[in-house]
């Protein structure tokens, strides 16, 4: 079995309801899931009400990464936890603009009722969804 690379970890608790999780380096096939178990083992042991992942100190997240974020996503959702990532330098901010997921992952957690939910978009608009082409023969259902 081969080691897990090393992938360094920070863990605070800003205010009582969070818990802060700060990570440095690169998140790959190598290291994502010793950041996947460590969050999950946080979410499991503190039981915060929010789950921040401060990637101020990552320089490179890939589809393991990513992997390892929306299923620790998952999880929070089902233990009412809300996981939030933060920081991201401009590599990693733009993986997470290209999957769609930099909305998701730094979303507020709740917005004031006397304003509009804010968009990416200037002037409400957005950009066209795609359309898969189905296969010859192949009938979505």
């Amino acid at each position: 079995m081969t080691a897990l690379a090393p992938l360094p970890i920070d863990t605070s608790h800003p205010q009582p309801a969070t818990a802060r999780l700060g990570v440095a380096g690169e998140i790959d096939l190598a290291t994502a899931p010793v950041l996947r178990d460590k969050l999950l083992t946080l979410l499991r042991d503190q039981t915060p009400a929010v789950l921040v992942v401060d990637l101020a100190g990552v320089a490179f997240l890939d589809c393991a990464g990513i992997g390892a974020l929306v299923g620790v996503r998952n999880a929070a959702g089902e233990a009412g936890c809300e996981l939030r990532v933060t920081d991201p330098q401009p590599f990693v901010r733009r993986v997470l603009e290209v999957t769609g997921l930099l909305g998701i992952f730094t979303a507020p957690i709740e917005q004031p009722q006397h304003l509009p939910p804010r968009s990416e978009y200037p002037s409400g608009t957005r950009p066209a969804p795609a359309v898969a082409a189905e296969p010859p023969g192949v009938v979505a259902a």
